[in-house]
């Protein structure tokens, strides 16, 4: 993993389980529902920041080798 790929990783779970925590806290989960929902977007993120990295990575070389 590139050192980009990390930083989208760690960007990704932080942005995930906020996100998940909050649906908890507003749906007023408790325990495992509350888990689940971090843990579920928590993966979400990552795989979700994972894959607009490569495209917009993808997108700048294509854009650097037509010049």
């Amino acid at each position: 993993m590139k050192f980009g790929t990390d930083i989208a990783c760690a960007l990704g779970l932080l942005a995930g389980t906020t996100f998940g925590s909050g649906i908890a806290f507003l749906f007023g989960w408790q325990a495992y529902r509350a888990l689940t929902s971090v843990a579920v977007f928590g993966v979400a993120g990552i795989i979700i920041t994972i894959v607009v990295f490569r495209l917009l990575h993808r997108k700048s070389l294509s854009t650097s080798n037509s010049r």
